[in-house]
């Protein structure tokens, strides 16, 4: 089976240690923040503060460096949920990619499962201490900057529309040398009239890189319970990792 590399499974199979900034980037700066990003992090920190869930449709292609040129392009459904209770953080999430080929990414628990209907399998892996890496799959939802600025060091890279809609650009870079490994960075296209990503590119030290961006976004709507849970046919091929 060709298991379909993306950064989102690059970073689950780090290891819970990965994102935890090196001894040596601990005590780097940030760096100075202009007023264009300090207002940007400031609008991420009001989503925050009420952020309980997000979905949208999304389109997303990868560019092959070495080849110059994009793979087929994908699209589906994301749904992402964050639940407060008391000091405590669950997330769930639904990645869906519903066309060229189906294929499903759902977490929750301590679940992660990918199942690929036309080929009747699905990989379930158990995410143990690396459970809270899951709220890295959607950077930028949920978060407030403090915790962004604990794995990343965040730059403004300008102003640019995505769709139409303005949007504030902000690039972050792992501070821990493990995932910059796996990622080179993340651009994030954060929407001026709400502070939510309208675009991301996960950019590889390869040149490599994947662009996700979603429309028709809904921020803190209700998305049913059945989106985080997957139920095989029979006949399906279960691998457990």
């Amino acid at each position: 089976m060709r298991f379909r590399k993306t950064w989102i499974w690059a970073v689950l199979l780090l290891g819970a240690a990965s994102f935890r900034p090196d001894v040596a980037a601990q005590g780097a700066a940030q760096g100075k923040e202009g007023p264009e990003l300090a207002k940007t992090l400031a609008q991420i920190d009001a989503v925050s503060a009420k952020f309980s869930s997000f979905s949208a449709k999304f389109t997303q292609k990868r560019y092959l460096a070495l080849l110059k040129e994009f793979e087929t392009p994908e699209s589906g459904e994301f749904y992402y949920a964050l639940e407060r209770k008391g000091g405590d953080r669950s997330v769930q999430m639904r990645h869906e990619v519903m066309a060229p080929i189906k294929r499903v990414m759902t977490i929750k628990g301590d679940a992660a499962t990918v199942y690929q209907p036309a080929m009747k399998q699905a990989q379930v892996y158990n995410l143990g201490k690396r459970k809270d890496l899951v709220e890295y799959l959607a950077t930028g939802l949920g978060q407030s900057s403090a915790k962004l600025k604990e794995q990343f060091t965040i730059s403004y890279a300008g102003s640019e529309p995505v769709g139409g809609a303005p949007c504030s650009v902000l690039t972050l870079t792992p501070k821990s040398q493990s995932a910059a490994a796996s990622v080179k960075s993340i651009t994030i296209w954060f929407k001026k009239a709400t502070g939510t990503p309208a675009q991301y590119k996960f950019l590889e030290p390869t040149g490599d890189y994947m662009l996700e961006t979603f429309s028709e976004d809904t921020l803190n709507g209700k998305v049913p319970a059945d989106k985080f849970e997957q139920k095989f046919p029979k006949g399906t091929e279960v691998v457990k990792f």
